[in-house]
């Protein structure tokens, strides 16, 4: 399947979005959500796959509870148009060791994965495992040390997830079950916890329409599909953002779809068994409510960021708060879709996405009343047409946080590597 034209969704929504919306223009108009009620405002934005040109509509904020912040937000690498790069995913274990990926995409001869390093100083090119020189991109990363972090991908034909370690040394190709015939695979994220690591991910046909999601974790020499207790409410679940603190704390946000409803879950593995959490709406849909982020920000402690499971129209957005014992539903986000989520070095909550009427993806922080939003520097936002966050991570030991994705460079469609980083000196 190839790559959607214009402002990229989620790191891994957008995957969703293409099968759920095939047969539909992906740059459809209408009336966004209120996120409290589930009612349209009448302000018009672009839906979350986005128009071709990248232009959101709208000038309405897309709630009045942000409070604006000049922006501390640096760029870490020159926006590069000699060629088409773009960071998909970012992650660190300290303030001098952090991975992004993505591709590197050269017009009809498709994707190369794209690694890079930060030291603490700067980012450098790593070479990726060898994919037989098959076009192939990376979607998601997780680093639980120095010497232990992961790739993961797809080939740009589909038949085949494309997943790499790293030892410390190298990155090492690791293998995966191929598609079944006919359909094609996807990542939906990874995440490494010590030795433990996890992936979700799922298969697609195109002509029967039929998916199979599925949870997977690494045994030390494989990956292991993983069972998860059905939906309290019943349905067919859907696996989706991996998130958490350790080995014996581990947080998977999914959905449970019964027909063209779904209804919000929250998984947590506690190293011996699973337990399942019916996470609570902000109001009723006729379509219910995707899972979209998971972000662990203490043990105990995990953020649910959500929107309606409806990929023809702009999307209400949610977002909820369980402390270990219940819940608390938060205020509507201050953009239309949440692109990004994650929590920085402090353990503050962080999402990105596009405020009506801006071609800038803008970042919002959590305070615990209310949220806080930043623009992005304007080394950027002065030298791009537009651009998009599609990735958060906290870097451990400091205040700080690295914010992968691109920019629409000067010469479309040449798209800009993006990577920016706050709190870090």
């Amino acid at each position: 399947m190839a790559t959607i034209a214009g402002r990229p969704g989620t790191r891994r929504g957008w995957l969703r979005t293409a099968v759920a919306v095939c047969a539909v223009a992906l740059g459809t108009l209408g009336t966004q959500a209120n996120a409290a009620t589930g009612t349209a405002t009448g302000t018009a934005s672009a839906s979350g796959a986005a128009s071709a040109t990248g232009a959101p509509a709208g000038t309405a904020s897309a709630s009045g509870q942000a409070v604006r912040a000049d922006t501390p937000w640096k760029l870490r690498t020159p926006l590069s148009e000699t060629v088409g790069q773009e960071f998909w995913a970012v992650a660190a274990t300290g303030a001098r060791d952090a991975w992004t990926v993505g591709r590197t995409s050269d017009g009809t001869a498709g994707s190369t994965p794209l690694i890079k390093h930060w030291n603490g100083t700067g980012w450098t090119d790593v070479p990726a495992a060898s994919t037989g020189g098959r076009a192939a991109r990376l979607d998601a990363v997780a680093a639980a040390a120095p010497d232990d972090a992961w790739a993961a991908g797809a080939l740009d034909d589909g038949t085949s997830l494309v997943l790499q370690h790293w030892d410390g040394k190298k990155w090492r190709g690791v293998g995966h079950a191929a598609a079944p015939k006919g359909s094609l695979s996807f990542v939906g994220d990874i995440a490494a916890f010590g030795k433990s690591a996890w992936l979700t991910g799922f298969d697609w046909n195109p002509d029967s329409g039929a998916e199979v999601s599925y949870l997977e974790r690494w045994t030390g020499s494989r990956w292991q599909r993983v069972s998860l207790p059905a939906a309290p409410g019943g349905g067919r679940v859907r696996p989706s953002d991996i998130t958490g603190t350790g080995p014996d704390d581990v947080w998977v946000s999914a959905e449970a779809l019964t027909g063209e409803v779904a209804a919000p879950l929250l998984y947590h593995w506690d190293g011996g068994g699973w337990t399942v959490r019916e996470v609570p709406t902000p109001g009723e849909h006729p379509t219910g409510w995707a899972a979209g982020h998971a972000v662990a920000t203490g043990r105990g402690s995990v953020y649910w960021i959500g929107k309606t499971n409806d990929a023809g129209v702009p999307q209400a957005t949610m977002a909820a708060h369980w402390d270990g014992s219940r819940w608390r539903s938060l205020p509507a986000l201050p953009v239309d879709e949440a692109n990004a989520a994650g929590a920085d070095g402090a353990g503050r909550l962080w999402v990105s996405g596009w405020a009506p009427g801006d071609r800038h993806s803008v970042s919002a922080r959590w305070t615990g009343t209310t949220w806080v939003t930043e623009t992005l520097p304007a080394d950027v936002t002065e030298h791009s047409e537009m651009s998009t966050v599609l990735d958060i991570a906290g870097v451990p030991g400091t205040k700080g946080v690295f914010a992968a994705g691109t920019a629409g460079c000067a010469s479309d469609p040449v798209q800009c590597g993006l990577l920016v980083s706050r709190d870090l000196g």
